[in-house]
């Protein structure tokens, strides 16, 4: 008999289950290695034309959501359940096969590039009601390409804001439903696609709030945008082969910047190229390796959750690669073809993916095909290996221990690569037929050991998780498991291991 334990977390609640092969829905129609589909929304599905962007939220109650960008609206999916999906809520907006999402708090942010359609303005607060209202729209800037939101201080930023401009504004979020514009209204005199915004909080930097913008043919453009009276450009760094520098995210460490340039494909004829910034000293930052698909298509967007990279590049769908031993060389570890029509160097399939949702459910939008709900944790897993055990009760031998009146309690430590998961799986030895496993984790925040599962439990059991398996200071992971039985039986040391995903 072998035990595997899945902690699913979805804000602060886990489900544990006994593991049994998946339900997926049917995903022959993509091609894909590593990722396997949940559910897919067609555009018909939405009652839209074309697909764009998206992103996600947490409600107060710990359910997940999906936000679909559309030609004519947002769409709102809950996806706590990912096999089971259900479209809560739609705005509508201008017509426009342009928009972008953002969240801070309970407010959504929508801008498009339709003339006059400014910034909406919406309430999340009861979408677990199943009610997403619009509250305000702000008319200055009139239109925008891409909107950035940087939740440590608070602030929204529009990125090719067209209010006779081009350029960028910042917005102060302190009442999340009510943004205030503050500043310059010109706060990049240069063009901005997108951007990510940062802010320091220890190091050389700290207090610093520092823009990473896709510059166009400039390049990455570092701005120092904490005075938003008077924002000062840090660094342009240029590169070889500059089409049009697009969209990029920092490293969990804040070394390494990846950026997406989205003509390099097609005007330049290069494989799909992703490329990377040294930004530890933003003075001084520099293109410092490049990597590939070595595939024709173009990239669009991407982004980083503990180091695994989720990229959508158009016409190839979403690809996954592991930067986490070598952040220069990061391999590739799975994709999802949302548009099997070809790999050409043309604008069409996955625009974006938002893989930051804490269960570690990934939505990936398509131009074409709408909404992709899939699951990457095949291509982000991890093994842990057991850095130290301790017998408790039992007689140890040298690979395995002996009960000791009916019972026999090994504890087990190892270490996790990061602090924030979203599923983690322990796989108990096998003690023999009749014998009852049931296993517990150990709580960093109550500074006890909880179960988690017991075996013969076939329910769905719900446990506050948190990260709070995870020792906030090392990373540290512990197991305890109980063998309970009659007679002699044997438990092996050496076979469990951790399985976890960020």
């Amino acid at each position: 008999m072998r035990l595997t334990l899945n902690l699913f977390r979805a804000a602060s609640v886990a489900a544990l289950v006994l593991v049994v092969a998946p339900t997926f829905a049917d995903d022959a129609r993509w091609p894909a290695l590593n990722v396997r589909l949940y559910k897919h929304f067609s555009l018909a599905d939405f009652g839209a034309q074309s697909g764009n962007t998206c992103w996600g939220y947490v409600s107060e109650s710990g359910r997940e959501y999906a936000i679909m960008g559309l030609n004519n609206k947002a769409a709102f999916v809950e996806v706590t359940d990912p096999e089971n999906p259900k479209i809560v809520a739609t705005v509508p907006h201008t017509p426009s096969m342009w928009a972008d999402i953002k969240v801070y708090k309970n407010a959504c942010y929508l801008v498009t590039e339709a003339a006059g359609s400014g910034i909406q303005v919406m309430d999340l607060s009861k979408i677990d009601e199943g009610k997403v209202e619009l509250v305000r729209t702000i008319m200055s800037p009139g239109r925008s390409h891409t909107i950035a939101v940087d939740a440590d201080s608070g602030f929204l930023y529009t990125c090719g804001s067209r209010d006779g401009t081009g350029t960028t504004m910042a917005f102060d979020l302190k009442d999340p439903l009510n943004p205030v514009q503050v500043g310059a209204k010109t706060m990049t005199p240069v063009y901005q696609h997108e951007a990510q915004v940062f802010t320091y909080h220890e190091g050389k930097y700290a207090g610093k709030q520092i823009l990473f913008g896709g510059g166009e043919g400039r390049g990455l453009e570092l701005w120092d945008v904490t005075d938003k009276d008077k924002p000062t450009l840090v660094r342009r760094v240029s590169y070889p082969f500059v089409g049009y520098c697009h969209q990029g995210w920092l490293s969990a460490d804040r070394r390494y910047f990846y950026v997406n340039d989205e003509f390099d494909e097609s005007t330049n004829k290069i494989a799909t190229r992703t490329l990377i910034f040294d930004v530890s000293n933003l003075e001084t930052a520099e293109l410092v390796g490049t990597y590939t698909t070595g595939k024709p298509s173009v990239d669009h967007n991407l982004y980083i959750r503990n180091d695994f990279i989720f990229h959508a590049n158009y016409t190839t769908g979403l690809w996954v690669f592991d930067a986490n031993d070598n952040p220069l060389e990061p391999v590739m570890k799975g994709y999802f073809d949302t548009y099997p029509k070809n790999d050409t160097a043309e604008f069409n399939g996955a625009w974006s993916n938002y893989p930051l949702l804490p269960s570690g459910v990934v939505i990936i939008s398509d131009i074409n095909d709408g909404m992709f709900i899939v699951d990457t944790s095949e291509a982000t897993k991890t093994v842990v290996p057991v850095s130290s055990h301790k017998v408790v009760t039992g007689k140890a031998g040298s690979t395995d221990v002996t009960a000791d009146k009916g019972k026999i309690v090994i504890e087990y430590e190892g270490t996790s690569k990061w602090k924030d998961l979203s599923k983690m799986n322990f796989i108990a030895a096998d003690a023999g037929s009749g014998v009852k496993t049931s296993v517990e984790f150990y709580d960093w925040s109550a500074k006890k050991f909880v179960v988690v599962q017991a075996e013969g439990v076939a329910a769905m059991a719900d446990y506050k998780l948190a990260d709070t398996f995870v020792n906030p200071e090392n990373k540290s992971v512990k197991a305890r498991v109980t063998y309970s039985g009659k007679g002699g039986f044997k438990a092996t040391l050496a076979e469990p291991t951790w399985t976890i995903n960020p």
